[in-house]
């Protein structure tokens, strides 16, 4: 078994700016050892440097980047390997699941196919055998076997699969070469909790039976908790804090941890009800405004040793900001149901949407009502028809029976009349990699709403105040990045920007902060607050995260299987749920100790 070490490691990107060529340092001077058989879990929001460190072990970082310092993989230095040797290490000694299952396979092959071509390219040696048609079709039944699929999904196309099976497939193409270091990539964003919860079960189970080392990336340290015996946290590609997982959650040493771990509602928690997350100001100086303000002295970034041997950097001083843990202000959020009209914005009677010959509906004889200003949470695991539901709301979708109404009148699938009904309720995509053109730059994506809809003013002035609405500032900065060279989290901005640039009276998100780091969430959270109290504007929220329902939503529904089995006030759902199905979404949610299962708050607490 291979040890995997880190030492002084530093990676630059160079970029291109309105101002000229620029260099960003997104890994700055990363020492860390993972020892062969270890679980570590790295942590932190978008734009630290995790996915990076993570990627640079393959030496799979664009063109743009510089490498300085060393990765070590066992004796092999991977920054200074050959291509041909550095192709027979990816996949046989060390591979990768990738963030986005989707954009990670191919649509037009069979997934199977998809396995077993990391079996013909990268097998070598004792893995000769699986050039053998026949050896190969018979290892890929035994890997679909392994991540807990039936063999005759491998027959399946990738759009034929839900999200966790897709992220099994991935998991598949990682193990096939039968590597020493498997690196995952935020594996369970994006998942409804009950699917998260079988992918951790499934990782847990294959490093404890294959003696894998596993490097795990998530913005969730309950998450991570869950998988690893030891946490790592990030922040301005520096390491922070490292530490057994159980104390990193127990104790955290470094604000910024403190800050993570708190960053997620606890259900049950009055606290967290309809007030803004409890999290450090997201654009709170960093280490490298600290040390262009100290003098031109730089910080050295010391660390200090706990007594249960732990590291934590020193903390990043920034009197302004609010401490981890310290009140948050908040603005003063109306009761539920307070500011809502007398007529509903968004009405659903009676509707079913059935695809082809299906026997059975995606969306079943629901009913379903959204106030003006009211923030309702639809939750449910994939597949239960919450996407199909929110199609058919804004008329991408037309239902099979029962009719959708806005402010009173049946919705008419006119282009004109559909025209103006979508930019008055606007639809926030979950995914943001599919959503954006990656040719376009961040203003043509924000500008295409405001353009297409004729709206008065100044474009670059609506642009700009919708970016920085979305919290990605200045706006000013980002008017001429394209896609790829944003985190994952500011693609969302992104997408949320894109939206209200057209000042809609209500929107339909879609998993809105599924991909999000805790202060991307924190912002997002707090933009549907304030929209709400402001401006009165209504959401539904579509989401697995009912830590997210218990924080700004009004009411929850509950769906399963096509039909809203559960739906009511927030506080009377979550914490006395009468459906064995939302009882069941309850008990799988992580907790702060990493294990699953609701820890709901006593009575008194509440």
């Amino acid at each position: 078994m291979a040890r995997l070490q880190l030492k002084d490691l530093r990676i630059t990107y160079t970029t291109q700016t309105e101002g000229g060529r620029g260099t960003v340092t997104a890994v700055d001077g990363v020492n860390l050892t993972v020892e062969p058989g270890a679980t570590v879990g790295i942590a932190g929001e978008s734009g630290c440097g995790k996915s990076t460190l993570a990627v640079s072990v393959l030496r799979l970082l664009p063109a743009n980047a510089t490498i300085e310092g060393s990765i070590l993989l066992g004796e092999d230095d991977i920054s200074t390997l050959s291509w041909g040797r550095l192709r027979s290490v990816r996949w046989t000694e060390a591979a990768i699941v990738f963030q986005g299952a989707m954009h990670s396979l191919n649509p037009v092959r069979k997934v199977r196919d998809q396995i077993a071509e990391a079996l013909q390219i990268h097998a070598t040696g004792d893995g000769a055998k699986y050039r053998n048609e026949a050896a190969r079709t018979a290892r890929v039944n035994e890997l679909l076997e392994q991540v807990g699929l039936p063999v005759a999904k491998g027959l399946s196309y990738p759009h034929e699969l839900s999200g966790g099976q897709k992220q099994r497939i991935m998991m598949a193409m990682a193990l096939a070469c039968e590597p020493e270091v498997l690196i995952a990539d935020e594996p369970t964003t994006a998942l409804d909790v009950v699917v998260q919860a079988q992918v951790l079960d499934l990782l847990t189970s294959l490093v404890r039976d294959r003696g894998l080392s596993l490097i795990m990336i998530s913005h969730d340290l309950s998450v991570l908790a869950a998988t690893c015996e030891r946490i790592v946290v990030m922040q301005a590609g520096r390491i922070v804090e490292d530490g057994p997982s159980a104390e990193v959650m127990r104790n955290p040493q470094h604000p910024h941890t403190a800050a993570l771990a708190s960053a997620f509602p606890i259900i049950g928690d009055p606290a967290s009800r309809l007030r803004l997350p409890t999290y450090a100001a997201p654009n709170a100086p960093t280490a490298h405004d600290a040390d262009r303000h100290n003098d031109g002295a730089r910080s050295d970034g010391a660390s200090a040793r706990t007594g249960s041997g732990r590291r934590a950097a020193a903390p990043m001083a920034d009197p302004s900001a609010p401490r981890a843990g310290s009140p948050v202000p908040v603005l003063p959020v109306p009761a539920a149901g307070a500011v809502t009209g007398p007529t509903p914005v968004l009405e659903a009677r009676n509707l079913s949407v059935r695809f082809g010959r299906s026997a059975t509906n995606a969306v079943d004889s629901v009913n379903l009502t959204c106030n003006a200003g009211e923030i309702v949470a639809l939750v449910g695991q994939s597949g239960s028809g919450k996407t199909t539901l929110a199609r058919t709301l804004l008329g991408l979708q037309k239902p099979t029976a029962g009719e959708v109404l806005f402010r009173g009148e049946p919705l008419v699938h006119r282009r004109k009349a559909l025209k103006a009904y979508r930019r008055a309720v606007q639809f926030v995509l979950q995914d943001p990699t599919a959503a954006l053109n990656p040719k376009h730059s961040v203003y043509e994506a924000v500008a295409e709403g405001p353009r297409l809809h004729h709206l008065d003013g100044d474009e670059r002035e609506l642009v700009a105040a919708a970016l920085a609405k979305a919290e990605l500032n200045p706006p000013q900065k980002y008017f001429t990045a394209i896609p790829q060279e944003l985190s994952g989290g500011q693609r969302q901005r992104v997408v949320i920007a894109g939206a209200l640039a057209l000042d809609p009276e209500f929107l339909v998100a879609d998993e809105p902060v599924a991909s999000l780091d805790a202060s991307v969430r924190a912002g997002v959270l707090a933009l549907f607050l304030r929209l709400r109290c402001e401006l009165g504007l209504g959401a539904l929220v579509i989401t697995h995260d009912l830590g997210l329902a218990w924080n700004i939503a009004d009411r929850v529904v509950v769906m399963y299987e096509g039909r809203i089995v559960e739906e009511g006030r927030v506080e009377d759902v979550l914490l006395n749920p009468q459906h064995e199905y939302t009882r069941k979404l309850l008990s799988v949610v992580p907790t702060s100790t990493g294990t699953p299962g609701l820890s709901v708050q006593p009575e008194a607490a509440r």
